[in-house]
């Protein structure tokens, strides 16, 4: 019998990018015999159906079929669950991001490191392409270059949507997937495999499985890179206390925001004595995301989307830590109508 693969692209108002990641999906050769049937969900986040033209070609003369959906509702964690209820009978879901291009030979090796290693998760490395002009420290820090970090069949306690496999008895165990309280800020994804791993499922790593990231002029700069660390200690500090609320929760994130402090005096302190800017970098990025994870624990995060398009924060959705739900199980669903200017995409290229 065909092991069934889905691939899951959420999308939002990029149709250039989205067409690149579509046309590099679609070049994606298998071995022959190797036994998979493989299948492109992509969910529009825009109500509009922006995306809709694009889909239609890809789907038109593409080597593996085009599943198109619609998700009305703004916000990452929505979409993300409409794709995984979409490939809720497949085998495997492989999540990668719009902005995102496969290699040859990426999903062959995402497909074969799932096989030998038995893992339920297999992630790989994302490289960013850099757009021309970038500022030169983006060449010495890894924000955008997560290769080399660790090698094939290494195991983790976390992974993200970027590059990913999940095996389906792990979606249907750790369901609802994505949290609406990340609706505002990320990190959705991060709570999502932090639950993987806690209940006991195995997360590995394939470097040979690595993905290309389109980076924009955006996030080149020395002010993205704080706020990006400060959210995702912020992020990591709400993930972990709604999976353990409580004082050993709290004692918890906080012994990680120190360590991170104390790491970032380190790296700081290294890089001046070696003259290493990557150290530097690096201790830049450890002392802003403990800040962000001091500040998580008293509910601090870096709201951006909230505050550029709902300067007021009144629009608060179910599930949501600030509308009082707390730690409960995620709403997946949310009737309200919210302007697409909410869209944690809305201010992306």
């Amino acid at each position: 019998m065909c092991t069934q693969v889905a691939i899951a692209v959420i999308t939002f108002r990029r149709p250039s990018l989205l067409k690149c990641l579509l046309d590099s999906l679609l070049a994606q050769e298998l071995p022959e015999g190797s036994g998979y049937q493989v299948r492109i969900i992509v969910v529009d986040n825009d109500d509009e159906g922006s995306a809709s033209e694009v889909i239609a070609l890809a789907a038109k003369d593409g080597r593996y079929p085009v599943v198109a959906a619609v998700e009305p509702e703004p916000g990452i964690p929505f979409a993300r669950e409409k794709s995984v209820r979409l490939a809720w009978d497949d085998d495997a879901l492989i999540f990668v991001d719009d902005d995102e291009e496969t290699p040859p030979g990426w999903l062959a090796a995402l497909l074969d490191a799932w096989e030998t290693t038995g893992a339920d998760v297999v992630t790989g490395p994302v490289k960013g392409i850099l757009p021309p002009g970038a500022p030169a420290w983006n060449r010495y820090s890894d924000v955008h270059d997560s290769t080399g970090r660790h090698q094939t069949g290494d195991a983790l306690n976390k992974a993200y949507t970027n590059n990913t496999l999940v095996a389906r008895h792990v979606y249907h165990s750790v369901t609802p997937s994505f949290h609406p309280a990340f609706r505002y800020t990320g990190s959705s994804d991060l709570h999502f495999f932090l639950r993987v791993h806690r209940a006991g499922f195995r997360i590995v790593w394939c470097e040979q499985a690595r993905i290309h990231e389109n980076v924009p002029p955006a996030r080149t700069t020395l002010r993205w890179l704080i706020r990006r660390a400060f959210r995702s200690g912020s992020g990591d500090t709400i993930s972990r206390l709604l999976i353990r609320p409580g004082a050993g929760g709290y004692v918890q994130v906080l012994a990680y925001s120190l360590a991170r402090i104390v790491s970032a005096a380190g790296f700081g302190l290294g890089g001046l004595v070696l003259l290493r800017k990557a150290y530097l970098l690096k201790a830049v990025r450890r002392f802003f995301s403990g800040i962000g994870s001091l500040a998580g624990i008293v509910g601090i995060n870096h709201d951006e989307y909230r505050e550029r398009h709902h300067p007021d924060g009144d629009d608060a959705v179910p599930g949501d830590l600030e509308g009082g739900a707390g730690t409960g199980p995620a709403d997946l669903a949310d009737q309200r109508s919210t302007p697409l200017a909410d869209h944690p995409d809305a201010g992306l290229p």
